[in-house]
């Protein structure tokens, strides 16, 4: 019976501790002598809070141009990048639709390389013959795309500078050597928004789309799936 006294007496004095320690963290904020002797410690120190989105993305069209290159599948003996034009249409600060166009650029890889020149010089010899390859040509997409987290960062001292991380997916056609065939994408990128009509994104995609080659007299179709990674620069209507 006596343990249990000085157990209910240690009870009440915790629960009387953590309610003053309590109050005392709830008045923290409201106590102004507190809080200018907490600035006087650091007064070089300035903090600024901006609560509200610096760039208005309510109904607005962004229109930009952007350079890729495939970071990874696709073609084996095939390098790829592209030049290209895309906008989107802004319904909200989370949402927006938009239309992704894309002209490549294709050049044998060192592997491409090796394997051709090898090809070539036993032209002739039973069996040998150069390896076939299928390129883009020029893609067209059509995206949505979500922007879930939303910040501000000090840029160079410059000012503050609104930056979205965002997931997109959709889909739309490839046009490639060996014909026109749908084309799928999901990826995500980041935002960064300088001013109410100046922004930049980097992005990094899956696309996946089936090519076609020659082996011999038989066809081969082929799934490729490529991670592309893009860089844009955009203006905002």
């Amino acid at each position: 019976m006596k343990h249990l006294s000085l157990i209910l007496i240690a009870l009440f004095a915790m629960n009387t501790w953590a309610a003053d320690l309590n109050q005392e963290m709830d008045t923290l904020g409201a106590n102004k002598d507190l809080i200018n002797k907490a600035r006087a410690i650091d007064p070089n120190n300035r903090v600024r809070v901006v609560q509200n989105r610096q760039v208005d993305r309510h109904y607005r069209m962004e229109l930009g141009l952007n350079y890729g290159m495939n970071a990874s599948g696709g073609d084996p003996y095939v390098k790829s990048s592209s030049l290209g034009a895309q906008f989107d249409f802004h319904i909200n600060p989370h949402y927006s639709l938009g239309g992704r166009y894309y002209t490549y650029n294709n050049s044998l890889n060192s592997e491409g390389k090796s394997v051709y020149d090898n090809a070539a010089q036993h032209l002739g010899q039973p069996g040998v013959r150069l390896p076939q390859v299928d390129y883009a040509k020029q893609a067209m997409l059509g995206v949505f795309s979500w922007y879930p987290i939303y910040g501000k960062m000090n840029l160079l001292d410059a000012g503050i500078t609104q930056f979205d991380v965002y997931l997109l997916g959709g889909g739309g056609a490839i046009t490639l050597d060996s014909g026109t065939t749908p084309l799928y994408t999901a990826g995500a990128g980041v935002g960064l928004w300088f001013t109410q009509h100046v922004a930049s994104r980097l992005e990094a995609r899956w696309q996946g789309y089936r090519d076609q080659v020659h082996d011999g007299n038989t066809l081969i179709t082929r799934n490729q799936n490529e991670t592309v990674l893009t860089a844009t620069i955009s203006f905002l209507l």
